[in-house]
């Protein structure tokens, strides 16, 4: 008697961040499956980067990316495979975004890797059941026009508080049988247009997982600083380690400064970049004193200043602590995308400023403060500057309580990876969807 095998899920995804998403949505589908008795049988396929957010052990610790068809066993216990063709590339997927990021991406043989990427997709679009897309249009487009199964897409690139989504993609995502909007007004906006859209959370809010952060990194005023996760994070991180200096100049009272390195990011590279903004490696833990062992904890490093003898800042860095580190703080220093959404979420207001980068153009802030709205600071790119401004903040009960109300307000809840697991297991078996049954897929 044969054995029916299990539905069969192939998940797309293109970014780091958009990779934690979706590893967050797909624990949250396999939970739900279980529940119901569905058996089923993940397939990740980064398109973005090498994925290593899918590989690692935890989120955010960095890892190696695994063999093609490796064991459940070889794969450290995760219950997905990851499959297809990943390769780093300059841009780091910002390849639109000036700074000749597109010439880079062609030079390093982007070309040849999206015809690799299109072959696999389609390859593995004949063996899956359902497409899983997480990001913007891309992996949109590749679910439906490259592996043409029945596909789910999870928006997390576009609102309409920045600006609407364009003829072609409203056309492309009324193909989808289920599209989750980043919030309501754009599932409004897209039900409005025939989109099978709706609203179940901001999958970003469940996509930070907390746990302990080392000994007196919480003491006096915490700021994360935030570099990104792309290629631009270390030019980042240098201008970070000089705000920090700043902020330490006009706070009253001690201050820590707390970097979570984003996985595929390299630690070495990353303290060469603080050391040119002036912070050397610590002797030992804070309470340590001088003298002591290279401070490492929790996976991390203490940094500090020539005053650190005087009870001068502090900073720490380190890998796999992310959703920590924005629990454990006050305020954000960042030049990223997703993470400052995240932080803002958590009402911990944002200050960010024109980065040395690809991403934080004046343009990119620009969209990101229209989307967060009093959430965000956009300051000057001076270091003076952008420590006038935590400094104004954090001793202004008044404006810090204003701008962590509205992060709250514009990013929503946690818990929509439960909700939308419910919805795309229902779907899966045929059950109702926003506009209709959802025609049951069979193996």
């Amino acid at each position: 008697m044969a054995v029916e095998r299990p539905m069969r899920l192939l998940v797309l995804s293109n970014g780091h961040g958009e990779d934690l998403l979706a590893r967050t949505l797909v624990s949250a589908l396999q939970a739900r499956a279980a529940e119901v008795g569905v058996a089923l049988e993940v397939w990740a396929f980064p398109l973005v980067g090498e994925g290593l957010a899918w590989t690692a052990s935890e989120p955010g610790r960095r890892a190696v990316p695994e063999p093609l068809g490796a064991a459940a066993e070889e794969r450290g216990g995760r219950p997905w495979k990851v499959v297809g063709v990943q390769a780093a590339m300059p841009s780091g997927g910002f390849l639109l975004e000036g700074s000749g990021g597109l010439w880079k991406d062609l030079r390093a043989g982007l070309l040849g890797l999206a015809a690799r990427q299109a072959r696999s997709v389609r390859g593995l679009g004949r063996q899956a059941d359902w497409v899983l897309a997480v990001g913007d249009v891309v992996p949109l487009a590749a679910g439906i026009l490259l592996a043409r199964r029945p596909t789910v897409f999870v928006s997390t690139a576009k609102s309409e508080r920045i600006r609407g989504f364009g003829r072609a993609e409203r056309r492309l995502m009324r193909r989808a049988r289920l599209v989750f909007a980043r919030d309501p007004e754009s599932a409004r906006a897209l039900a409005d247009a025939g989109v099978p859209a709706r609203y179940a959370g901001n999958l970003m809010m469940d996509a930070l997982e907390a746990g302990p952060l080392p000994e007196a990194a919480t003491d006096g005023l915490v700021v994360a600083l935030l570099p990104g996760s792309h290629a631009d994070a270390y030019d980042n991180l240098a201008v970070m380690g000089r705000v920090a200096m700043a902020v330490a100049a006009c706070w009253p009272g001690p201050a820590r400064f707390l970097v979570p390195l984003a996985a595929g990011l390299d630690p070495v590279r990353a303290q060469d970049a603080l050391a040119s903004g002036g912070w050397r490696a610590a002797g030992g833990p804070p309470q340590e004193g001088p003298g002591a062992a290279p401070a490492a904890e929790a996976g991390g490093r203490w940094f500090e200043t020539g005053s650190a003898a005087r009870g001068g800042p502090l900073l720490w860095m380190g890998q796999g602590l992310f959703g920590s580190v924005l629990h454990g703080c006050h305020l954000v220093v960042g030049l990223a995308g997703t993470a400052n959404e995240q932080a803002a979420g958590l009402g911990k207001p944002v200050v960010t400023f024109p980065g040395p980068g690809i991403q934080a153009t004046e343009a990119f802030l620009a969209d990101q403060r229209r989307l967060l709205g009093e959430a965000v600071v956009v300051a000057p790119p001076d270091p003076d500057a952008v420590a006038r401004e935590i400094c104004r903040i954090a001793s202004d009960p008044a404006a810090y309580r204003r701008m962590s109300e509205a992060g709250r307000a514009v990013m929503g809840r946690a818990g929509a990876a439960g909700r939308m697991a419910g919805q795309i297991v229902a779907a899966f078996g045929g059950g109702e969807g926003p506009f209709g049954p959802a025609e049951k897929i069979r193996p």
